[in-house]
C-alpha cells in the first residue's frame, strides 16, 4: 500500500458525511459524535497521504501519526453506536453485542494504526509523498 493512498479513504469518509448530511439533515447528523468523528479521521487521512511531515515550530509530525489518527477515531466510531444505550442502562442483547464486537474490531485497527506508526512491522506502508509543511 502507498501512503498517497490515504486520500481516497479521506474522500470516501468526508463522502459519507456528507451524504448521512444530504440525508437526514445537518441538524439530525452534526449533533453526534460519530459524524464528528468521521470528519476528523477524514480530514486526519487526506493529510496523511497529501503531506511527509508538518512541522509547527520545534514540533515535527510525520504522516504516520496521522494515520494513527484516523484508525484510532474509526476505532472509536465503531462501539461509539451502542454506548449511548449502554452508559443510560436500556441496551438491548443486540446492543451489547454490537457494542462488544465494535470493540473487538476496534481494537484491530489501534493495532493496525500502532504497527504503521511503528514502522509497519506486520502492516507495509511505502512513503511516496514528499511534501512537507512548516508553520512558524
Amino acid at each position: 500500500m502507498k501512503q498517497s493512498w490515504f486520500v481516497y479513504m479521506g474522500l470516501f469518509d468526508l463522502a459519507l458525511v456528507a451524504g448521512f448530511v444530504g440525508l437526514f439533515g445537518p441538524q439530525s447528523v452534526l449533533v453526534s459524535v460519530v459524524p464528528a468523528a468521521m470528519i476528523l479521521a477524514g480530514v486526519s487521512a487526506l493529510v496523511a497521504g497529501t503531506v511527509a511531515r508538518i512541522s509547527v515550530g520545534p514540533v515535527s509530525v510525520s504522516w504516520r501519526y496521522f494515520v494513527a489518527l484516523t484508525y484510532a477515531l474509526f476505532a472509536l466510531i465503531l462501539p461509539a453506536n451502542s454506548l449511548p444505550h449502554i452508559l443510560a442502562g436500556t441496551a438491548t442483547g443486540e446492543e451489547w453485542m454490537l457494542f462488544l464486537a465494535g470493540t473487538v474490531g476496534g481494537s484491530t485497527l489501534l493495532f493496525y494504526g500502532a504497527d504503521i506508526v511503528r514502522g509497519g512491522r506486520h502492516f507495509s506502508v511505502e512513503t511516496d509523498v514528499e511534501r512537507r509543511i512548516e508553520l512558524g
